[in-house]
């Protein structure tokens, strides 16, 4: 993937706005859910500053399996694949 195939997507949800920023078609209950089990994991915890991760977040949301890297409300998708 180039970062040039990369698009920012703002999605309101729970009322905070998220840039979700993909190479990839997500459907919209794919991101709630992704979104969902980030908050769960506590990867917003940081607020909308955001901080420096070393490590990528994976969790399964809608049948999927997802690794993302969160700056703040930013959530960079790198990888879906289906859950097994």
């Amino acid at each position: 993937m180039e970062l040039d195939d990369f698009d920012a997507y703002p999605i309101s949800h729970n009322g905070r706005v998220y840039n979700i920023i993909t190479a990839m078609d997500l459907t919209f209950r794919e991101v709630r859910g992704l979104i969902d089990a980030l908050v769960a994991m506590g990867a917003f915890a940081a607020g909308p500053g955001g901080h420096d991760h070393a490590e990528l977040f994976t969790c399964t949301a809608e049948g999927f399996v997802f690794e993302v890297d969160v700056q703040g409300f930013d959530v960079m998708v790198y990888r879906r694949e289906q859950a097994r």
